[in-house]
């Protein structure tokens, strides 16, 4: 059987793998096998470094998907618009008739019209009758066109694109083509997409009789063809027989011939030069777009609240150790906004609401329960199935709804709205009156309100890694296509729209609005749940369906509950409560079921909490939103709009969108450099090479070869796929790319010069992609490739390092090893609060366009007052530049990070750093490296950060270019303002008064004073107006207050080219996505028969931004955060100008805190404070014995209570849940054993982390 399939899928099962492994996804070349041999090579080897078999040693199946990816869209079944049935005839005279013996009446017509607009009148009728003229023109425009002059025929489907970039190119934003058939009635059968034109040039296509090829005539008048004066282009129609025409509500620009929108005041005044964004739905010049403010419309919801019980015993395949999670109980409680804001969502209803229906709680299970009080439940055999059926068909079946009904919106005025915005809302919302208001449960008839459709919105704690996966599954199952959001292995949401009798559903992970454990609502939040202290304990071990029915006279065994899992303190209160409970009977399916709800009760109290806290903070529904972060953007939005806030949108690529193509092409010419040097000896001549690009007459050589010994020398091309028209990534002549042109305009202007070139030179063209399959094959060349410095355009993210963490120090002690008696040393371990608010407080942020500078010259800055461009003004911005570190810094602490192989590294040689990427122990180590080639490196970073390295003894050697905000009006020192003291203030208020104002032993009016120097504090020092009557101890206002001080700056960086997942059901939607030339497919997963899973992303060139992307706000953020942890550090050594301390010791540093070690009777260098941005102790009521560290995130702490004695151990460990089991294995003991058997067993006391990646003896 022969294959046409282009794509393949790779599926590897083996029974010495815990999953199938997908081997390969890709296009297939000729390097493909090999390709597929070395991953399954990989997988072998990561296989076996678990000590297991080889794969080899046992049977393995290999499953292999074929696609074609050439499909073609089939007609869609489905009703369209009626289209308009208006018979003409064509007039005698329309058309110029174009009495051709040859092939070319489609070109000839084209370019008849085209020098009908560009000749003089007399001169065109001339041309008219020169048959010998008029096919030169034809020739000339094949040729142009790269059309072969020896087809049999021509389309204007095939070829009519091609002459419409041509012609753009002849005349720009002159021409629209358009082709009108016997058989299209009056709409064009077909034409060319252009946005701005002035001209229309229309051919008439004539059908054949009996098969024969048809032909192409040039139109003289639209208006004769059709015996009409008001024929419109935008509808295809005559206008005098459509009631709202194009025509009345668009505009054609007489300057620059742009039709733009008048009806609904779109666009109240065109300007030339702006176009309609799609980010922020508005009009401006392109790259200058700002982020939009745009009003939440108000809209009524339906809430469920659910939760899953599994058993975990069933075995899908008995040969393998794998076991199903299957749902044997289900919980729900449905609400409404309407019940919320009357105060009665948790109560049973006395009669039907008309969102939520006639029951407030549903339960489903295979068995029977009594204890626990459901109004409804159902015994079903399998639940997952019955309530995911419940859920979708809920408007029809719960409520009676005829399928398919809607729900009428009108708009209300703007002057009815606070924020003065126009919004919608309900019908009936208007409608009521003040009585019926009043006693709206009186509602429909005698049953209860009429029905009404709204939005679903079902909430699971933690479902989007749990619950929403197996609600997928089952959905797949019924035949429902859901619409997801995903994150990694997280169903953000997922959304299953109104189809027929399905309700328009949409399941959403309650934790990431609240991130905490259920089992903390309940104190966060003080709860208050009738029958319910706090999250119950359930063994989930014993839940198998051999148990339905079985009474125990004790509690089922302690390990049935995981007690593992839990953290020791947990554990501790678990085990006291299994004590204190064991001799209680059991059974199972009464439990289960008490269990169940009282978690659904929880979420649905701390949840609806929630969402009132914030609704009425920040008057925004925070179930608006999928994550926090999300719903506090929208509330900063609304600040910075209100405060006359303008903060630009910044592009993906940066404003050199042209130059990401380069990046990869100077690396690669670089390489290619020392690889022919090594081993050909020869010299390639580039853009950064002594001399520069070669040039050839017009034409500058990307990378040029000297070969004496051959006839011709070498040149290289290094070509962009999007900025060129690779064949292989857009095999399609139309495609649009690079700059809007064609794939094919582009390769025949690429053909010239190839043509050109190739006269005096051999010529080699490399392909962007062609590149990378190469560093995928290449560990080498990839290496070389990510650790090249980039001198090419700036990209932002290269700006964008987070905290700097690691160890300073191994160990540290406050008791002698050889004589067990106390130094006279303390340690501490100290946090600043809120270290990125405080940041957001007091730092000046960018918010306009910037400004890009080319430097690319050699300099010598040495102070930040060299920091300047060529006219003498200060560059204050993002520069990309050369530097080199000092062999010694300010007490040994570097400033300017540098990314390594994926890791972020403070160096003080380069070469060091790569010579041990992951560190090296030895004492004797010591660095001989001087040149500024082998110490420096290529860094983007902000001009703070600059500076402070400049101040640090840093040199910068060469500048790239840099983007600079030259305005003042470009920046902003109070961008956050508004949003900040908004949620300081809650802090502050519901943390109560500090424990000093309150202390026993104190007179009131000393109490007084100390709470009012605690309210002038934060007046002075943080600019926050606190209420003396406000603050009192509130935990859930606090909690709110901590989360959304610290959930906004990050958004600001979210990504712009995230992974999107669709799911298609026919081959034609497949191969759409697979011949897409704007995406790249990542996976493809076969979920039914009937049901693909793709996984893609949009590539760079065509990503859209989101509404709040500028990634140099977040990156003046860490920037920020760094500096002040490097200038904390700097005052552990010298706590004020002119002093300094020798006896401390930094041991450790984290992104937010510091770990150091003093001599007592000196005192602590930094006593910190408690107010933002400060450091305050970790530990005030401890005394730190020991310190030992195994590498950034990883290290230990032995703890004494000052007051009661005990020893305590705080352990963290990257990567690592330090639960009870994980607890018994990783102890301080045992981690101080790892790190000495890894060291061996030094004298010295001390290990210090240099900034060369080595720890070398500190001496001390």
């Amino acid at each position: 059987m022969k294959l046409s399939a282009d794509h393949f899928i790779f599926l590897l099962t083996s029974k010495h793998l815990d999953y199938e492994v997908a081997l390969h996804f890709k296009k297939l070349d000729n390097t493909g096998t090999e390709r597929i041999l070395t991953r399954f090579e990989m997988v072998d080897q990561s296989n076996k470094a678990k000590e297991r078999p080889s794969l080899l040693e046992e049977p393995f199946v290999i499953d292999i998907t074929a696609v074609e990816s050439k499909g073609t869209k089939p007609k869609m079944a489905g009703k369209g618009r009626n289209d308009l049935n208006i018979d003409y005839r064509i007039a005698d005279g329309a058309t110029y008739e174009m009495l051709n013996n040859d092939n070319f009446c489609l070109f000839r017509a084209f370019e008849l019209l085209r020098l009908k607009f560009m000749l003089p009148r007399q001169r065109f009728s001339e041309y008219k009758r020169d048959e010998k003229r008029q096919l030169e023109n034809v020739r000339a425009l094949c040729h142009a066109c790269n059309i072969n002059v020896a087809l049999p025929f021509y389309s204007i489907e095939e070829f009519g694109g091609r002459i419409q970039d041509y012609y753009n190119v002849l005349h720009p934003g002159v021409f629209r083509l358009f082709c009108f058939a016997t058989y299209g009635k009056m709409k064009p059968s077909w034409k060319s997409d252009v946005e701005e034109y002035k001209h229309e040039i229309c051919v008439f296509f004539d059908e054949g009789n009996d098969g024969a090829v048809g032909h192409y005539d040039a139109i003289k008048s639209i208006g004769k063809l059709f015996s009409t004066k008001n024929y419109c282009f935008g509808r295809g129609a005559d206008i005098s027989t459509i009631e709202n025409s194009i025509c009345n509500s668009s505009k054609k620009c007489v300057d620059c011939g742009v039709i733009y929108q008048i009806r609904h005041h779109k666009q109240k005044e065109h300007v030339c030069g702006q176009k309609f964004c799609k980010i922020c739905l508005g009009f401006h010049a392109p790259r200058d777009c700002y982020i939009p403010y745009r009003p939440k419309v108000k809209k009524e919801k339906r809430f469920v609240f659910f939760d899953f019980e599994c058993t975990t015993d069933f075995k899908p395949d008995p040969q393998l150790m794998r076991f199903k999670h299957q749902v044997n109980f289900c919980f729900a409680h449905v609400t409404c906004t309407r019940c919320i804001e009357k105060g009665i969502w948790d109560q049973e209803l006395e009669k039907s609401c008309a969102l939520c229906g006639r029951f407030r709680t549903y339960a489903w299970s295979p068995f029977e329960f009594w204890n626990t009080d459901v109004e409804c439940r159902k015994v079903v055999e399998d639940p997952l199935a019955a309530f995911t059926k419940w859920l979708l068909n809920f408007e029809t079946e719960v409520l009676g709804m005829e399928p398919g009904a809607k729900k009428r919106r009108k708009r209300k005025n703007a002057e009815n709205n606070r924020d003065g915005d126009a919004m919608e809302v309900d019908e009936d919302e208007d409608a009521v009156d003040e009585d019926a208001e009043n006693n709206w449960m009186l509602g429909y008839e005698e049953a209860g309100e009429k029905p009404e459709s709204v939005t679903t919105y079902a909430y699971a704690h933690a479902g989007s890694r749990y619950d929403h996966v197996l609600i997928y599954g089952e959905m797949l199952r019924m035949g429902v296509r859901p619409e997801l959001i995903r994150q990694g292995n997280h169903l953000l949401e997922m959304k299953a729209r109104k189809t027929g009798v399905y309700t328009t559903t949409v399941f959403r992970d309650s934790y990431k609005l609240i991130p905490i454990k259920l089992a903390n609502f309940v104190k966060t939040f003080g709860l208050e749940i009738e029958g319910v202290d706090n999250k119950k304990y359930f063994p989930h071990k014993f839940n198998k369906s051999e148990n339905y029915g079985t009474v125990l006279d004790t509690l089922p065994p302690m390990e049935d509950y995981y007690p593992g899992g839990l953290f020791p303190a947990e554990r501790a209160k678990f085990e006291q409560w299994y004590a204190e409970n064991r001799e209680k009977g059991f059974e199972l399916c009464e439990v289960i079921a008490d269990y169940c709800k009282t978690d659904v009760q929880i979420l649905a109290h701390g949840l609806v909490k929630m969402r009132q806290l914030f609704l009425s903070e920040t008057r925004h529904d925070i179930t608006d939103s999928v994550t926090i972060p999300s719903g506090c953007m929208k509330y900063w939005v609304q600040l910075a709009h209100y405060g006359k806030e303008r903060v630009a949108i910044i592009p993906h690529l940066g404003y050199e969108k042209r130059g990401k193509q380069s990046t990869i092409a100077r690396k690669y010419l670089k390489w290619r450099a020392e690889e022919e040097l090594r081993e050909n000896g020869r010299v390639l001549r580039h853009v950064e090479s002594p001399g520069g690009e070669f040039k050839f007459g017009n034409y500058s050589l990307d990378g040029m070869i000297e070969r004496p010994d051959e006839d011709k020398n070498l040149a290289i091309e290094v070509n962009g796929c999007y900025w060129h028209g690779c064949p292989s990534c857009f095999p399609d002549d139309a495609a649009i790319v690079g700059g809007g042109e064609t794939a094919g305009a582009l390769r025949a202007r690429d053909a010239k010069r190839t043509r050109d070139i190739a006269r005096e030179f051999e010529v080699e063209i490399i392909w962007e992609c062609h590149l990378n399959a190469m560093l995928e094959d290449d560990p080498a060349m990839k290496a070389y490739f990510d650790n090249c410095p980039d001198s090419g355009p700036i990209d932002f993210h290269d700006a964008f390092f987070g905290g700097r963490t690691g160890p300073e120090y191994l160990g540290a002690s406050v008791i002698n090893p050889e004589t067990g008696d106390w130094k006279s040393r303390t340690i501490k371990v100290k946090d600043f609060n809120s270290l990125y608010p405080s940041r957001n407080m007091y730092t000046k942020y960018p918010v306009g366009h910037p400004t890009l500078v080319q430097f690319d010259k050699d300099v010598e800055w040495k102070c930040p007052a060299h920091i300047v461009g060529d006219d003498g003004i200060r560059l204050e911005g993002i520069i990309k530049c050369y530097a080199v570190p000092p062999r010694h810094c300010h007490y040994d602490i570097p400033v300017l990070p540098y990314r390594l192989t994926n890791r972020t590294l403070f160096p003080l040689c380069r070469t060091c750093s790569e010579m041990y990427p992951r560190g090296l122990i030895d004492p004797e180590y010591n660095c001989d490296h001087f040149d500024d080639a082998e110490r420096g490196f290529s860094t983007t970073v902000t001009h703070i950060e600059l500076e402070a390295a400049l101040r640090s003894g840093y040199r910068v050697t060469h500048v790239y270019r840099a983007y600079i905000w030259r305005l003042a009006c470009d920046w902003s020192d109070g961008l956050f303002h508004s949003y900040l003291l908004k949620f300081l203030k809650m802090k502050f208020e519901a943390s109560g008064y500090p424990a000093s104002c309150t202390e026993a032993g104190i007179s009131e009016e000393e109490s007084e004073r100390r709470k009012q120097d605690h309210i002038d504090k934060a007046k002075q020092k943080d600019q926050v107006d606190l209420e003396a009557d406000r603050i009192k101890h509130n935990p859930k206002l606090r909690y709110l207050s901590k989360l959304c001080l610290n959930s906004l700056w990050g958004r600001f960086a979210l990504r712009n080219r995230l992974t999107k997942t669709e799911i298609v059901e026919c081959h034609a939607e497949l191969a759409k996505l697979l011949n897409d030339s704007k995406i790249e497919v990542s996976s493809i997963d076969q979920l039914t028969e009937k049901f693909w899973m793709v996984c893609y992303k949009a590539k760079d060139e065509h990503v859209v931004e989101h509404s709040t992307s500028n990634v140099a706000i977040a990156l003046w953020t860490t920037s920020a955060a760094r500096i002040h942890l490097l200038e904390s550090l700097k005052k552990v050594y010298g706590p004020a100008p002119g002093v300094e301390r020798y006896d401390t010791h930094i041991l450790y540093m984290d992104t937010d805190s510091i770990f150091y070690e003093y001599l007592t009777r000196l005192g602590d260098p930094f006593p910190g404070g408690d107010q933002l941005g400060e450091l305050a102790d970790e530990y005030p009521n401890h005394t730190i014995m020991k310190f030992i560290c195994a590498g950034p995130k990883s290290y230990g702490l032995w703890l004494r209570n000052n007051a009661t004695g005990e020893d305590e151990y705080k352990m963290k460990v990257r990567g690592i849940t330090l639960d009870s089991d994980a607890c018994e294995r990783i102890t301080f003991e045992k981690m101080k054993d790892m790190v000495l058997n890894k060291l061996g067993q030094f004298s010295i006391r001390y290990f210090v982390f240099s900034s060369t990646c080595t720890f070398v003896n500190s001496g001390k």
